[in-house]
């Protein structure tokens, strides 16, 4: 059993099937079928998110080295009723809308906030949204301290450690980052993306990333 995957090519496909297939790790099969060029990672499940990534990661490092852009386009093998959409709440101007007062900050926070409302990559879309808190707290001491890990940390501060994790590898080190690993119940270690409990934990922290970056802009505008 595995997670199958079409590829799609920008531009014409350019692949060499068996150093390809030479590239990837053992659990990755590469077939040629009559309508393109497939890709299964085996999985104990059909539809495996954590093989997305998997198969995403390496197929960054394809590009890095070729310049050959591939998306793995999951094979869906059931149909549900549920239906999944993404929706876009539009807003509107405020009636007492003025020229804007820039500084030097807001348009690249405001830039940093489009790119990360269009990526649909996880960790990509946590670093962008931190680096616009960033801007605004850019000291280690604008972030209150952490020191007891049976409480959520500050807003901002928790915003902090998401960050660490999700941008840095290895073991935890800091002592207020292990505190947090231990309230949030993951081993003092950076972000897995192939630990699934792991995944969920950080998963679960875009909608806080993306609150506290809001406000950030919000009391600029």
């Amino acid at each position: 059993m595995g997670t199958k995957f079409k590829l799609i090519f920008e531009g014409e496909p350019d692949l060499e099937l068996d150093k390809f297939q030479r590239s990837l790790p053992s659990i990755f099969r590469v077939e040629r079928e009559n309508d393109g060029i497939y890709v299964t990672v085996e999985s104990s499940l059909t539809e495996d998110k954590l093989c997305q990534d998997q198969i995403d990661r390496e197929l960054d490092r394809h590009f890095f080295l070729t310049c050959v852009r591939i998306k793995a386009e999951m094979v869906r093998k059931t149909v549900s009723q549920e239906l999944h959409a993404k929706v876009t709440i539009h807003g509107y101007l405020p009636r007492d809308i003025h020229p804007q007062k820039w500084n030097n900050k807001l348009p690249l926070q405001l830039r940093l906030w489009s790119i990360a409302m269009a990526s649909t990559q996880m960790v990509l879309k946590l670093i962008l949204l931190f680096q616009i808190i960033e801007l605004d707290y850019p000291n280690p001491g604008d972030y209150p301290e952490y020191i007891d890990p049976t409480k959520p940390p500050h807003p901002i501060t928790e915003c902090k450690f998401i960050r660490h994790l999700v941008a840095h590898a290895g073991d935890v080190s800091k002592k207020q980052l292990k505190l947090y690993c231990k309230y949030i119940g993951v081993r003092d270690k950076m972000f897995d993306i192939t630990d699934e409990h792991y995944y969920g934990i950080i998963a679960s922290k875009v909608p806080l990333m993306q609150a506290e970056s809001k406000k950030v802009i919000e009391k600029q505008l």
